[in-house]
């Protein structure tokens, strides 16, 4: 974990006099600050990817889709502006409409796209990580993935977020007021996308698609998404010395029974 030692001293030459830094909760391989400063409020978080987090929120802001605005980034630290809202709540009045703007605006998203990236090899790449599983998970998913890898690999990789569901979805009333924790981002397949938001379940994944758009998607490939986008946080849950694993076993157990 990268040791923040003084938050206040880094935020301080970007957004003026701080008044208060207050830990906030959040993956365990990260540490997040919230500053108050007199005119606004900002987040600073360390961990191992703020640089791609930064640029995935850039790049997201460019076509119009409610991301953290960048106020300063190295490859050590990124600092944010507060976006206004709340997180989304499944039974929130205005559930389906904010979920229908924000289909939207990933696929606004997923126009940004990197052609020399290999979607197929960071998969397999999650492959070298089967020790975290049991012995019978982790042979199952040795006989499934690679012939499934092999299917999706001709895909144009795209801007990821890598970890859509509600609680990184802001809202104020029937407006999305913004999308965050880019934390997760890479290039791929969009369909990764969409089967991390479908584990919100039916009509959360309904009311986003009707903002989306019509998808091609087999349900056996959104299934195995499911499986990987499960095995990578669990990877990152053990690698980071945290202990939430048994929901992500659940989840690889379900979507490979």
């Amino acid at each position: 974990m990268t040791q923040v030692l003084d938050p206040t001293a880094l935020a301080t030459p970007h957004v003026g006099p701080v008044i208060s830094a207050t830990p906030v909760n959040g993956f365990v391989g990260n540490q997040t600050f919230r500053l108050e400063t007199r005119a606004a409020v900002y987040y600073l978080k360390t961990g191992a990817t703020v640089a791609e987090e930064a640029g995935a929120c850039r790049r997201a802001r460019s076509v119009g889709v409610p991301a953290p605005e960048v106020i300063a980034s190295s490859p050590d630290y990124l600092l944010t502006r507060e976006l206004p809202g709340r997180p989304l709540e499944a039974d929130s009045p205005n559930h389906g409409a904010v979920l229908r703007t924000a289909g939207e605006c990933v696929r606004r998203v997923h126009t940004i796209v990197d052609p020399s990236v290999s979607w197929a090899d960071r998969l397999l790449g999650v492959l070298d990580g089967l020790d975290v599983l049991p012995d019978r998970l982790s042979a199952r998913v040795r006989e499934v993935t690679p012939k499934f890898i092999e299917s999706v690999a001709g895909v144009t990789p795209a801007l990821l977020h890598g970890d859509l569901h509600l609680r990184h979805l802001h809202a104020t009333g029937a407006e999305l007021t913004g999308i965050l924790d880019w934390g997760d981002t890479t290039y791929g397949d969009p369909l990764f996308d969409l089967a991390r938001m479908s584990m919100a379940g039916p009509a959360a994944t309904t009311a986003f698609l009707t903002g989306y758009g019509a998808i091609d998607a087999p349900p056996r490939t959104l299934s195995m998404y499911r499986v990987l986008w499960s095995l990578i946080a669990l990877q990152a849950e053990h690698a980071a010395g945290g202990d939430w694993f048994q929901p992500h076993l659940d989840t690889i157990a379900r979507e490979l029974s």
